[in-house]
C-alpha cells in the first residue's frame, strides 16, 4: 500500500530544484544511501523539468509503499499534449534536440521499477526505488510523521521566502533578477550532468560487453593456437640438441654453454605456453577428459621415476606412502597426474631440507582425497589465496633461484574442478604446507554429475529447495549446508534445466545465482514471476556482486551477497519457507571437539543450537537468546561452570532455563553442592556407551524438549 508523503506543483523553474531537493531529503530519511540519494534526485529533477518545459507545469507526488519491497515512488503528472515518438524513444531509437529521450531512458536505467503513459491528453511517469535490507521497516505510523515532517518544512531557498514578504520587498528585485540567472545556469549545468550520468552508465554496459567478448575471443584464439606455438619451440629445442651433440662439427666449450641457454630458455617458454594453452583451453571448454580405470599405486609408481631427477643434490627426501584399501580410479590419469606433479615439483623446489610426503586416502562420499605434505618454507595466511591467482608470485628467499609462471597451481586447480574436484592448502611459515586434492573416485560429465532426483528420489518428508548454480563446488557446498536439514537440494546449471524441474514439481523455495555462464539472469527470475504456477514460490537471489536492487526489481524475494556461511542459508530459508524452529540449545564448552559430539545427539531440525567457546560469552548469549535448555562444561579455562551457573540463578533474565551440567569430570571431584539449581548432569563418558540415545533422549524429554522432535544420532 503506497501512502503519500509530499506533492509539488510544477509552475516555476525554481519548482523543479524544489523537487530534486525534497527527492534527496526524503531518500535520506529513508535510508537510502549518499550514491543512491543522488540517483533518485538526479532522476526526479530529469522528469520534472521535462513536465515543465514541454507541458509547462504539472505535479511531483512522492510516495512511500509499505508493500513488498518497500520503495520510494515518484509520480510525475503534466496535462501536455504527450510525448511523441513515445515508443522509439523508450528503445533508444530517437531523442530530440534538446535530449528529452536521454532523460526518459536514464530514469529507467537508475529506478527499480519504471513505466510511462502519453496521450494526447497529457503524460504520466511512474519510478520508484526499493528501499535498502539496512533501512529502517516502513509502518503506516511511520510514514505519517515523514509526511507530517515534510508540510513543516519552509521553503527551500532565498526565492520561496522573497514569495513569503509583503510588497516592501520589492526594491530587491534587481538582485532577485541576479539570482535567477544564477539559477538558471545552475539548472542548465544540471542538465549537462544528468545526462552526462546516462551517457556514463550506459557507456559502462557497452565497456563491460566488450570485455566480455573479449575474454572470450582470447581463450578461442589461445585454444586453437596449440600446434602453431608448440610446433616452432619443439624444432627449437630439437636443433639445439643436436648441435650440442653433433659429432661432425663438434662445438667449443662456449658455444656448448650458448646451446644449453637456448635449449633451456626454449624449455621454460614451451611450459609457460603449454600452461597457457591448458587455461585457454579450460576456459573456452574444449579440454576434453579422457577418464579410464587405474591404480593409484601405478600412478605414484610412475610419478616416483618422473620426479626422481628433481632430488639430485638436495638434502631432502620424496616419500610416496602405499595406498591402502585404495579401489581402482576411473578419471583422467593424466590431468590428474599433471596436477601432483605440478603440487611436488613445487614441494620439492621450496622444501630445502626435510622431506615431502604424498599420500592418498577414500572418505565416506567416495571422494580421493591425494596429500602432498612438505616441510618448506610454508606461506603466510595473507598469500593463501593469492598462490591460486593466476601470474602470481610469492616473494620468499628461494623465488630468486626457482622462477616460475604462476600458472602452475591456478591451472591444477582448474583441472581438479574439471574432474569434479578441488584443491585445499594448509600452510604455516617455517613448518610447511599440504595440500589436498580431493576429487570423485568415478569421473561423471556434468550431466550426470547435476542430474536432480526423480520423482520416487524425492524425499516427502523434507521441503523442497531448486538450486541454480553453474558452479559445481558451489553446489558440492550448499548440498553439504543443507544435508541434515528439513531441507532437500536439487541443483540445476541453467534456467533450461531449471524449467525442466519445474514442470513436473513445485519446490517449496528457488535459490538462483544471478550469474549463470557469465550471463546475469534476473531476467529467468521474471520469468517465474510470470508463471501463475509459480509466482508465489519465495526467490532468494544470490550473487558475488551487490546486484540486490536488479534482483528485487526482477521479482526475487531476498537477496544475498556470496559467500556466505551454512547457518545464514539455512536462516534465509526458513524465513522463506516459513519453516521456524521451535527453540535454541546453548552448549557452553571451550573443546570444540566435545561441543561437536553433543551436537549429533540433539533435534537439530527443530531447534537451533547455539555454541559459546567460553563461560563470559555463554552468559552473554544466554541472556540475548533465553534458550530453551543449555548444556554446561565445568572445567573452562575464562570461567568455570559453577560460577556461570550461579550467575545465570542469579540473573532474572536467565534464571529459568534448565542448565544441564555436561562434564568429563569423575563424580568424585563434582561438587555437587554447588551444582543443586542444575537441572540434572549428563557425564561426557555416557555418549560412547550403548544406550546412550535412549539416555540423552529421556534427558531432553525431561528438560522438555518436544518428544517428537528429530533428533541425529552419530
Amino acid at each position: 500500500m503506497a501512502e503519500k508523503l509530499l506533492n509539488i506543483e510544477l509552475r516555476f523553474e525554481r519548482d523543479v530544484v524544489q523537487a530534486r531537493q525534497r527527492a534527496r531529503e526524503i531518500a535520506a530519511v529513508l535510508g537510502f544511501d549518499h550514491q543512491e540519494q543522488i540517483r533518485i534526485a538526479t532522476a526526479t529533477s530529469e522528469i520534472a523539468r521535462n513536465a515543465f518545459r514541454y507541458a509547462t507545469g504539472g505535479c511531483v507526488v512522492f510516495s512511500a509503499s509499505t508493500d513488498t519491497p518497500q520503495r520510494f515512488e515518484v509520480l510525475v503528472t503534466d496535462k501536455g499534449k504527450g510525448i511523441p515518438r513515445l515508443e522509439q524513444v523508450l528503445e533508444g531509437h530517437y531523442r530530440s534536440d534538446t535530449g528529452m529521450g536521454m532523460g526518459i531512458i536514464g530514469t529507467r536505467k537508475l529506478m527499480d521499477e519504471f513505466r510511462i503513459e502519453s496521450s494526447n491528453k497529457g503524460t504520466e511517469v511512474y519510478f520508484a526505488k526499493h528501499l535498502p535490507r539496512s533501512a529502517p521497516y516502513l509502518t503506516s505510523l511511520s510514514i505519517r510523521k515523514m509526511r507530517e515532517e515534510a508540510a513543516k518544512r519552509g521553503p527551500d531557498n532565498p526565492y520561496e521566502e522573497i514569495q513569503l514578504q509583503n510588497l516592501e520587498l520589492m526594491k530587491t528585485l534587481s538582485e532577485l533578477r541576479a539570482r535567477q540567472d544564477e539559477l538558471d545556469r545552475l539548472n542548465l549545468e544540471l542538465e549537462d550532468t544528468n545526462r552526462g550520468v546516462v551517457a556514463l552508465y550506459a557507456e559502462l554496459e557497452d565497456r563491460a560487453d566488450y570485455l566480455r567478448r573479449t575474454a572470450e575471443l582470447k581463450s578461442t584464439f589461445l585454444s586453437n593456437m596449440s600446434h602453431e606455438f608448440r610446433t616452432p619451440l619443439n624444432s627449437i629445442i630439437s636443433l639445439a640438441r643436436m648441435l650440442g651433440e653433433s659429432d661432425t662439427n663438434p662445438l667449443d666449450g662456449d658455444q656448448q654453454r650458448e646451446v644449453r641457454y637456448i635449449q633451456n630458455s626454449a624449455r621454460d617458454l614451451l611450459e609457460l605456453v603449454n600452461d597457457l594453452l591448458d587455461m585457454a583451453k579450460i576456459e573456452a571448454g574444449k579440454l576434453q577428459v579422457r577418464p579410464r580405470t587405474f591404480e593409484v599405486s601405478e600412478l605414484f609408481g610412475a610419478l616416483r621415476g618422473m620426479l626422481k631427477p628433481l632430488l639430485s643434490e638436495r638434502s631432502m627426501t620424496l616419500v610416496f606412502e602405499d595406498p591402502v584399501d585404495l579401489p581402482s580410479l576411473y578419471t583422467d590419469e593424466g590431468k590428474l597426474s599433471q596436477i601432483l606433479r605440478n603440487l611436488i615439483s613445487n614441494a620439492i623446489k621450496f622444501t630445502p631440507k626435510g622431506e615431502v610426503r604424498v599420500s592418498a586416502t577414500i572418505d565416506e562420499g567416495e571422494q580421493v582425497v591425494f596429500t602432498v605434505a612438505d616441510t618448506g618454507i610454508g606461506i603466510s595466511e595473507g598469500d593463501l589465496e593469492k598462490i591460486f591467482q593466476e601470474f602470481s608470485q610469492i616473494d620468499n628467499e628461494l623465488q630468486s633461484k626457482y622462477r616460475g609462471t604462476g600458472l602452475g597451481l591456478p591451472l591444477s586447480q582448474n583441472l581438479a574442478n574439471l574432474l569434479g574436484g578441488t584443491i585445499t592448502v594448509e600452510s604455516k611459515p617455517g613448518i610447511g604446507s599440504t595440500f589436498r586434492v580431493t576429487i570423485q573416485r568415478e569421473y561423471k560429465t556434468e550431466d550426470e554429475r547435476h542430474k536432480y532426483p526423480k520423482n520416487e528420489e524425492l524425499d516427502a518428508n523434507r521441503l523442497t529447495i531448486l538450486v541454480m548454480e553453474d558452479n559445481h563446488e558451489t553446489q558440492y557446498l550448499y548440498r553439504s549446508y543443507l544435508e541434515k536439514s528439513p531441507y532437500q537440494m536439487i541443483g540445476v546449471r541453467n534456467p533450461d534445466e531449471a524449467r525442466e524441474f519445474l514442470r513436473d514439481h513445485k519446490p517449496a523455495a528457488i535459490v538462483c545465482d544471478l550469474m549463470i555462464d557469465a550471463r546475469m539472469e534476473v531476467g529467468f527470475i521474471s520469468e517465474l514471476r510470470r508463471d501463475p504456477n509459480l509466482n508465489d514460490v519465495p526467490i532468494l537471489a544470490v550473487s558475488i556482486f551487490p546486484e540486490e536492487q536488479k534482483a528485487l526489481a526482477a521479482g526475487a524475494t531476498a537477496f544475498q551477497l556470496k559467500p556466505f556461511p551454512a547457518e545464514v542459508l539455512r536462516d534465509l530459508l526458513g524465513t522463506l519457507t516459513h519453516h521456524s524452529q521451535e527453540g535454541s540449545i546453548l552448549l557452553i564448552d571451550d573443546q570444540e571437539v566435545a561441543r561437536y559430539v553433543l551436537r549429533q545427539f540433539l533435534p537439530i531440525d527443530t531447534y537451533r543450537i547455539l555454541e559459546a567457546r567460553s563461560g563470559r560469552e555463554g552468559l552473554a548469549i544466554a541472556k540475548s537468546e533465553h534458550p530453551d535448555v543449555i548444556f554446561l562444561d565445568l572445567a573452562m579455562s575464562d570461567m568455570d561452570g559453577y560460577a556461570v551457573l550461579t550467575a545465570l540463578k542469579e540473573d532474572a533474565a536467565t534464571r529459568s532455563i534448565r542448565v544441564i551440567i555436561h562434564t568429563s569430570q569423575p563424580k568424585s571431584e563434582v561438587r555437587r553442592s554447588q551444582l543443586s539449581e542444575a537441572f540434572d548432569i549428563l557425564p561426557k563418558s555416557v555418549l560412547g556407551e550403548p544406550d546412550a540415545e535412549d539416555r540423552v533422549d529421556d534427558l531432553l524429554r525431561r528438560a522438555g524438549i518436544k518428544k517428537d522432535a528429530k533428533v541425529r544420532h552419530a
